[in-house]
This record gives C-alpha cells, structure tokens and sequence, in this order.
C-alpha cells in the first residue's frame, strides 16, 4: 500500500496564502492613508484646532486670547490688565514650529501682514464673545499651498489648492 508522502498540497499552501494576502490588505485599511507631519493640510488642521481651543479659554476666562505668528512658527498669548502677555506654557500653549517648507502667507482684512519679523502682539485675537479676527492663512509650497479662512464670527474653513 502507497503512502502519501509528507509535507502540504498546493491547494493548502494556495489558501494559507490568500487568508495572508487577505489580513495583510485589512491591516493596511484599517491604518488608513499616511500622512507625514509636515503636510501642509494636516499643519492647518492642527493650527485650526488650537485657535478653537484658544478661543474657548477667551470665552471661559472672559478674556481675549490671541497668537502671534512669525516665519518660525506660531506662540500664544493672553490679555492681562498690563497687556499682552505670553499665555502658560502648558500643553496647550507651547510655542509650535512651522515645517521647513511651510512658507507661510498670512492676510488680515486683505492685506499681507509681515512675518519675518516678529511681531510686538498676536496678530489673531479671539475675544470672549465668540468675535475672531477675520484672517486667511496660507502654507505650503507654490501651486500646493492650502488655505485656512476664518469669518469674523469665528468660522474657520480648511481649503486645499491642489
């Protein structure tokens, strides 16, 4: 009587392949689309959710808060009775850099604000009534640059040229 020899059939070795072909695809899925730190839409996003996050410690502190903006980067601040002032430097309100590519354009009331030089105050205030400066923020390279606008009222939008 033949005996089968040892080891597996094709077949066997086809399904263990698929199944792995098949977890390694919903693995990748699951992860979703990789995005480095210093694309420009996901710096604005990031920019956006911490002038959201100022502006709701203007409206609880009932006081304006406000960020200055430079080449460099951006640093937050806070309305005292003296004036301006740095805001703590908590989780919150540490200073943040710009990536290397940024090249950032900033326009307040249409006009282009100079961020080469650092500015003496915060060029957007939010103010405890839920005002903001209205403001368009541009980064990233020509032709590829993404817009953050933000209304009077406090409304930001996120707009990508590309």
């Amino acid at each position: 009587m033949l005996r089968p020899a040892p080891g597996f059939t094709l077949i066997e070795l086809l399904v263990v392949v698929l199944i792995g072909a098949i977890l390694a695809t919903l693995a990748v899925l699951s992860v979703g689309p990789w995005q480095s730190e210093d694309d420009p839409e996901r710096q604005l996003a990031r920019f956006a959710a911490l002038l959201d996050a100022q502006c709701e410690q203007a409206l609880f502190q009932s006081r304006p808060r406000g960020i200055r903006l430079d080449a460099d980067g951006y640093d937050f601040w806070q309305a005292t009775a003296d004036g301006w002032a740095r805001a703590p430097d908590d989780r919150l309100g540490r200073p943040r850099s710009w990536a290397e590519a940024a090249a950032p354009l900033l326009l307040i009331e249409g006009r282009r604000q100079q961020l080469e030089e650092t500015a003496a105050t915060p060029q957007i205030v939010c103010q405890p009534l839920g005002e903001m400066t209205a403001f368009e923020l541009a980064i990233g390279p020509a032709g590829e640059r993404v817009r953050l606008s933000a209304s009077a009222g406090g409304r930001l939008s996120l707009d990508p040229d590309r």
